[in-house]
């Protein structure tokens, strides 16, 4: 794919992408945006017809100065008519400043709702729709997406209204002056109408390719330019190939972006020279009637020919703008269809009806895992960076059986290698059950359910007897709190992070937090203290200084369980030591469910549990399991045995 980048890109093909069909309803939804703000459009369209009727008025007053004033050389009705005129055009500048103000506050608000509408409903959305969505494909739909439907919303209502009046306005008025001209007027407004129809299509199909082009560039830009992505460019020495697909993609951008602005000009052009042509018609034709009656009984005189061209400018262009503005907006449909897309996707996990609320402080912490199983879907197979596994563990959405694993190759089929449970166990309040097994055996799966990222396909689990499901989403985050080996922190200040946990904690707290999470020291010394930017993701900080921030935050937190999915496992010895005395004060009284890599963490726990290929296989206490489970007994000796003699040898 890079070979070609940038250069010559014009001369390669262009992908081919199938034609969309606007959904159904997309237009009454796109209405339906308007709802609330339909007091401000009723006065915005009664401003629209005044002006509309106003811009009919001034010509018609020519006509009267042409065959009146001026014939009858009446000084008093020229200056009335003059003044009238002055009056007119003053009216319609201003009632069109007050109604573009309503219009571009209407149509901007619509945008505001919009964004925070999608932006809301994707917040709500379960995690395996992130884990198998480009970040870039999301950011492109609130931003890009809906900035592109600014035209349909801050302009549309009231142009089209104001058009169709003008247009109708001037119909009327040049019936009135001389039906023979209105004819040669109107004769090729259905030609233009039924182009107009034609090109309006091919540019929607064309705007959804662009669209779908600009998200692709968007999620690479996304990618490529984040610190991991750099990160991975530089150590490979890749820059050169990943500046290559972005040209291709730009480039292909520009190509769609330029065939979506051009089709239909070439016809567009013909109807401005057809405009520009048709007065010398009209003056064609009217004065070869005048011409052609006897002096005093010509049915059309100079004033009605001065009116009629004025009259017919004021229709054409607008005419002109109307059909303009249908192709537009037959084009913004097409991206609005891709919003709607994204709203009408259903939430997987939602709150119960009929809450149970339970008082933080009477939370005492008693898990029950009880005959739970569970699968991933198909369209989340590929292995993900998510907030608890670094990538270690696929993250999927639940429905379709497959893999999670492919170290254990005994099953005899995928449906059978990848289900998880039925898994059963209990964590006493106050107490440490580990989960230990290999890689892929389902332990950040069971952390998933525990948080309830995803609801088990049957069986239960239970916080004080409580089924999770009874709990509102916001409720049970506040009983758990989760340390990740991969700790993400906002691009802002320590401050600011540390108050993720607690907003309205006081200096105080957040002090008394980072001291049990040996960070304190470390974060007076910076520059700025506790207001020194971690920057994008915390890469200002080393890992174990981050965990530590991480372990703060939950301390702020206060929750009464502690999910930990293996925070130390890539950690020096002095930040692992830090870590682990962070974390013995951050266990104390709290039910603590550990996702272990390193048994030397969880040694101590009053529960092991042991996994593999999705199932409970052992529990009990290091020492019973050392000589019960030959399972646990290798893990156990591959960590203290192997590896240190491999480390002796090299």
């Amino acid at each position: 794919m890079g070979s070609g980048g940038g250069r010559g890109g014009f001369n390669r093909p262009l992908p081919s992408a199938p034609a969309r069909k606007l959904r159904r309803g997309t237009l009454r939804r796109v209405v339906q945006l308007y709802r609330p703000y339909r007091w401000q459009l009723t006065v915005v369209v009664a401003l629209v017809l005044v002006t509309a009727v106003l811009n009919v008025v001034t010509p018609l007053l020519l006509r009267q100065v042409i065959d009146g004033a001026l014939v009858e050389r009446d000084r008093a009705e020229l200056i009335w008519l003059t003044v009238g005129m002055m009056l007119v055009a003053a009216g319609a500048g201003g009632f069109n400043l007050v109604q573009a103000y309503l219009n571009t506050g209407v149509g901007l608000s619509v945008m505001r709702d919009l964004r925070i509408r999608v932006y809301s409903h994707l917040q709500k959305l379960s995690l395996s729709f992130f884990t198998r969505t480009r970040t870039g494909d999301i950011q492109s739909r609130v931003s890009n997406d809906v900035a592109s439907t600014e035209l349909v919303l801050t302009d549309t209502i009231s142009n089209s209204v104001s058009n169709t009046a003008i247009v109708l306005a001037s119909v009327v008025a040049m019936l009135l002056i001389s039906w023979e001209l209105s004819l040669v007027a109107l004769a090729m407004v259905p030609i233009f109408v039924f182009f107009t129809v034609r090109v309006g299509r091919k540019r929607r199909r064309l705007t959804g390719e662009s669209q779908r082009a600009l998200a692709e560039l968007t999620a690479r830009t996304g990618e490529t330019l984040s610190v991991s992505g750099v990160m991975l460019a530089k150590t490979y020495g890749r820059e050169k190939e990943q500046l290559e697909r972005f040209e291709d993609d730009n480039v292909r951008l520009t190509r769609l972006s330029i065939r979506q602005q051009m089709t239909g000009r070439s016809f567009f052009v013909i109807v401005q020279t057809f405009f520009t042509m048709a007065p010398a018609l009209i003056w064609l034709i009217g004065g070869l009637i005048l011409l052609d009656s006897p002096v005093g009984e010509s049915r059309v005189s100079l004033g009605d020919m001065v009116a009629f061209t004025a009259i017919q400018t004021r229709l054409l262009f607008p005419l002109s703008g109307l059909l303009n503005r249908g192709v537009d907006v037959t084009s913004s449909l097409a991206v609005f269809d891709r919003i709607f897309e994204y709203l009408d996707m259903e939430p997987r996990i939602t709150d119960p009806a009929q809450p149970i609320e339970i008082p933080l402080e009477r939370v005492r912490g008693d898990i029950q895992f009880d005959e739970v199983t569970f699968r991933y879907s198909e369209s989340d197979r590929a292995p993900v960076v998510t907030a608890f596994n670094n990538g270690t563990e696929p993250a999927r959405e639940q429905s379709e059986p497959v893999g999670d694993g492919a170290e254990e190759p005994e099953h005899e089929s995928l449906d059978e290698a990848f289900k998880l449970g039925p898994v059963s166990f209990e964590a006493r309040p106050g107490t440490l059950t580990a989960l230990v097994g290999p890689s892929g055996s389902g332990k950040t799966t069971a952390g998933y359910l525990l948080s309830r990222l995803y609801d088990p396909i049957s069986g239960s689990i239970k916080i004080d007897g409580v089924d999770i499901r009874e709990f509102r989403q916001r409720d049970l985050a506040r009983m758990i709190g989760v340390v990740t080996q991969e700790t993400f922190l906002l691009h802002t200040s320590v401050r600011e992070n540390l108050r993720y946990g607690k907003p309205d904690a006081t200096d105080d707290e957040l002090i008394a937090a980072a001291q049990a999470a040996q960070i304190h020291d470390l974060i007076a010394a910076m520059p700025n203290g506790y207001d020194t930017v971690v920057g994008e993701r915390g890469y200002r900080l080393s890992g174990g200084e981050r965990q530590r921030i991480a372990i703060a935050r939950v301390m702020l937190k206060d929750p009464r369980i502690l999910l930990l999915d293996e925070a130390t496992s890539s950690l020096d010895t002095l930040s692992e030591r830090l870590i682990q005395q962070a974390l013995s004060k951050l266990m104390a009284g709290r039910t603590t469910v550990a996702i272990a890599h390193r048994l030397s963490t969880v040694i101590a726990a009053q529960q092991i549990l042991v996994m593999r290929n999705g199932m409970l296989v052992e529990r009990g206490t290091h020492d019973e399991l050392l000589s019960s489970s030959d399972l646990y007994k290798r893990l156990y000796e591959e960590q203290f045995i192997s590896l240190p003699s491999l480390r002796a040898i090299t």
